[in-house]
């Protein structure tokens, strides 16, 4: 079975393609252009180092978030698109949960945290590559606090921002190396070959962002209803 797999739920925009579990290509871009800008590109560039075209993908996949609210409508809005002009099928992986892939292997709680900004984080915990805990949005301090004295591995955006806070709150505390710390394709590529070969299957309408908070235009209607009363 051939995946493609992208993640724009952060600064960076990445692209994989894998026959089943083996990546066959990867691409990865950190720069000043859009997601928007960029992703067309990369996809291109990964079915090509792959020797495959868009009509040889059977599954499409793509990080769901949480993560920024603008990249998760682009990435899940460009494999849906590619989905339905495929007639193929579609899955969503969590952000948190690619991530947390990214570590397989380490023997200790490994917790991936996504900067949700003003020192708050998107985060879960996961062990032995299960998750531990709910997805959540909470300040990082707070974190950092239920986790103090347990061997933890953070990674994300958020574990680069604040590494030196993150590493002098408790000794046990490591983050991870920037080249597994932030979001890759080819792991959200690998959480949707065992999301389907469990059974789990999606169609291209079903396919949304997962925000796990509201929306600024959620927040202000709610505001302004909240007003009116």
């Amino acid at each position: 079975m051939n995946i493609l797999s992208i993640d724009t739920s952060g600064g960076v925009c990445t692209a994989a393609v894998l026959a089943d579990n083996r990546l066959l290509s990867e691409v990865y871009m950190d720069g000043r252009r859009t997601h928007s800008e960029t992703l067309g590109v990369m996809v291109d560039q990964c079915l090509k180092y792959a020797e495959l075209t868009a009509e040889d993908i059977d599954l499409f996949a793509c990080a769901i978030g949480p993560g920024s609210f603008t990249g998760l409508r682009i990435g899940v809005g460009f494999i849906k698109g590619l989905a339905h002009a495929s007639h193929r099928p579609t899955l969503g992986v969590n952000t948190l949960d690619a991530l947390a892939r990214n570590a397989a292997g380490f023997d200790a709680l490994v917790c991936p945290i996504i900067d949700a900004r003003r020192e708050e984080v998107y985060t879960a915990t996961y062990e032995d590559g299960s998750l531990k805990s709910h997805y959540r949005a909470m300040p990082l301090k707070n974190l950092l606090a239920e986790l103090d004295g347990k061997r933890v591995l953070f990674l994300g955006d958020a574990a680069l921002k604040y590494r030196e806070k993150i590493c002098s709150a408790c000794p046990s505390f490591t983050v991870a190396h920037p080249g597994i710390a932030l979001q890759r394709a080819g792991s959200v590529g690998l959480c949707a070959f065992d999301m389907y070969e469990s059974g789990e299957r999606q169609d291209v309408y079903s396919l949304e962002p997962f925000y796990l908070r509201e929306t600024q235009a959620e927040r202000v209607y709610a505001e302004k209803q909240r007003g009116a009363k």
